[in-house]
């Protein structure tokens, strides 16, 4: 199996998402979850010796999971299920 990196988006809505609904997707690909991960607010980017803010909501992300799955069109298969409305990024991990 490879391994996976979910990036979920975050949204400045209020979603349907709820902690109980994250739960239960979790639940559901429970042999697939490496590590649930956590959720993350704000952000900073450093590039170049400055340092900025990250407010736009473009490139704001949620949180993350690794998780394992032979490919990515399995790894898509299962992020169409999470209950994130306002997307997820999927990186195949390269192992080191």
């Amino acid at each position: 199996m490879k391994k996976f990196l979910f990036i979920y988006n975050a949204s400045p809505e209020q979603g349907s998402d709820t902690m109980e609904s994250w739960m239960a997707w979790f639940g559901s690909i429970g042999e697939h979850l490496v590590d649930v991960g956590n959720p993350i607010q704000g952000g900073t980017l450093v590039k170049g010796g400055s340092v900025t803010e990250l407010t736009s909501f473009d490139d704001l992300v949620g949180g993350y999971s690794l998780i394992n799955a032979n490919d990515i069109e399995e790894a898509a298969k299962l992020a169409k299920t999470c209950p994130n409305e306002a997307g997820i990024r999927i990186f195949e991990t390269i192992p080191m």
